[in-house]
């Protein structure tokens, strides 16, 4: 049986003290964890869904961490795959150390997720403008948490949850993934994929290196059943151009885009986020991340960073990146203000992802979109599709992404 709390009203963070908050999280992990029950197991009046998401997606990781996932052997390969550069700020430790096996995980979540809510809830309430107390941070960051990496890891588990229970009928949708597979599938629907070189290998030789070396041969996976997608570099619109430097990298816009699980609604758009690239790199991994305000205005926010979670080594405990670099209404490298300029093709952005959600992978729950506009004649391009998608810090709707996560949770409990 669950305890309950007395009152009815929901528990709010100004009311409950870092041990409070602990034996809630405490008590709602244990439940899910020894009585193996689906998301609506847990029935209180006073937990709203958000801790209960945030709390049963950890649970699942448990469960989950050996079953077989879309694009690796286990849940828990892919989570060593893609958290070995994830840093944990002000720590130098990469998250895969905790994906070593279940136990580890187990332990990590049991123990050192806690502390570390602890110690970070301590240095927001020093260096946060919002002047929270400790027991408000803690709060947020034990049972609410809000930033990237948290709404990442539940997209995550969610798409991990939904694969595994609906393998047989979506096995071709989640190899969309796979980037060569997504541009041979996308050309068939006509959908506007980059183009990709009609050649079946090519060769790539140093102008002074001799003696055979400095020369690399690669096979066209299109022509030539090679693993290397060979393209040409494609430049920014003129739009994007005026925004960055003219040395940065093809800078694309992340769109998350939705199905519920009751199937009864089209596809819907989470966020959507222009990645201004940097100077002198070859990708938008490294950028400023300007959120699109694709409801009303069509403008963008001020730009933040999630930087400081791949900060190796030393620089891991350079506070600078964290709160300093929150706050690019200016582009730091091109010094052009790109908060509060107007985005001009949100609606053919939207409409084309939306196209692409519903003719490749109609079943899946959440998939994020790397479009880009370029100067090429078909300027709208679609890069590739994320399934285990991150929201690059864009702004959502908390209450309605909320109900998506524990409708799709419930919707796969019953599935057998």
């Amino acid at each position: 049986m669950v305890m309950m709390y007395s009152r009815n009203k929901p528990l709010s963070n100004r009311n409950m003290s870092i041990g409070h908050t602990l034996l809630v999280y405490y008590r709602i992990f244990f439940y899910y964890l020894y009585s193996g029950k689906g998301i609506d197991g847990y029935s209180s009046t006073e937990i709203d869904r958000r801790i209960l998401i945030h709390i049963y997606s950890l649970v699942l990781m448990i469960r989950l961490f050996s079953l077989r996932h879309y694009r690796a052997k286990s849940y828990g390969e892919d989570l060593r795959a893609n958290l070995r550069n994830v840093i944990v700020p002000f720590t130098a430790v990469p998250l895969s150390i905790f994906c070593l096996n279940k136990f580890f995980c187990l332990f990590f979540l049991i123990f050192i997720y806690p502390f570390w809510a602890v110690i970070g809830s301590i240095y927001l309430s020093i260096y946060d403008p919002s002047k929270k107390t400790i027991d408000e941070h803690f709060y947020e960051q034990l049972l609410k948490p809000n930033y990237w990496f948290a709404t990442w890891r539940m997209n995550c588990t969610i798409v991990a949850y939904h694969s595994y229970k609906k393998w047989e009928e979506t096995q071709q949708q989640y190899s969309m993934e796979d980037k060569g597979r997504f541009l041979i599938e996308g050309r068939k629907l006509n959908l506007p994929i980059t183009p990709v070189l009609d050649i079946p290998r090519i060769m790539i030789k140093h102008k002074s290196i001799e003696g055979g070396m400095g020369i690399n041969v690669y096979n066209n996976f299109v022509i030539n059943d090679g693993d290397w997608i060979i393209q040409k570099v494609f430049e920014n619109s003129d739009f994007i151009q005026r925004l960055v430097t003219s040395d940065a990298p093809l800078s694309t816009v992340r769109i998350i885009t939705s199905r519920d699980a009751s199937r009864s609604s089209s596809i819907k758009v989470k966020t959507m986020v222009f990645r201004a690239g940097r100077i002198r790199q070859q990708t938008d991994h490294n950028a400023i991340f300007y959120n699109i305000d694709f409801n009303s205005s069509h403008r963008l926010s001020n730009g933040t960073t999630n930087r400081h979670w791949y900060q190796t080594g030393l620089k891991s405990f350079d506070t600078t990146s964290m709160w300093q670099g929150q706050n690019y209404s200016v582009h730091p490298d091109s010094h052009v203000q790109l908060e509060g300029i107007k985005w001009p093709n949100v609606k053919e952005m939207i409409e084309c992802v939306c196209q692409a959600h519903e003719k490749l992978c109609p079943d899946v729950p959440i998939i994020g979109w790397d479009v880009a506009w370029t100067n090429e004649d078909n300027q709208l391009m679609l890069l590739e599709l994320n399934i285990s998608c991150n929201f690059f810090n864009g702004h959502f709707d908390t209450k309605e992404y909320t109900n998506f996560c524990y409708e799709w949770f419930r919707t796969l409990d019953y599935c057998e």
